[in-house]
């Protein structure tokens, strides 16, 4: 079977992940990237256009950060060969996020 070759789509921004995770309920799920993470951030590939390349690895980056925090889980649904979903999915918390820890994660990942 060849790897899957669709045209790229764009990549969310980081402000868009933020916003879902500040008005998310536990379970709420946002589809951060669809294809192959590890190979579209990677600048040989030239799957994506250099800023775009920058902007799915900073999201990733971030999702990462949210996980390492306890605000998400991060989960992949395969589609086929080379073809994934990147989800984050919003875990139970004692409280909303505050403004804040928003704007923390915002100045970690820039």
């Amino acid at each position: 079977m060849r790897p899957l070759s669709l045209p790229a789509p764009s990549p969310v921004g980081e402000a868009d992940l933020i916003l879902w995770l500040m008005r998310a309920a536990p379970g709420d799920r946002f589809t951060y990237w669809r294809g192959h993470l590890a190979r579209d951030v990677w600048h040989l590939a030239q799957r994506l256009s250099e800023p775009d390349r920058r902007r799915l690895a900073s999201v990733g980056r971030l999702a990462w950060t949210m996980a390492e925090r306890g605000l998400v889980h991060l989960v992949q649904q395969r589609h086929g060969e080379g073809d994934f979903s990147y989800l984050a999915v919003a875990r139970p918390r004692s409280r909303r996020p505050t403004d804040t820890l928003m704007i923390s994660l915002m100045q970690e990942a820039a």
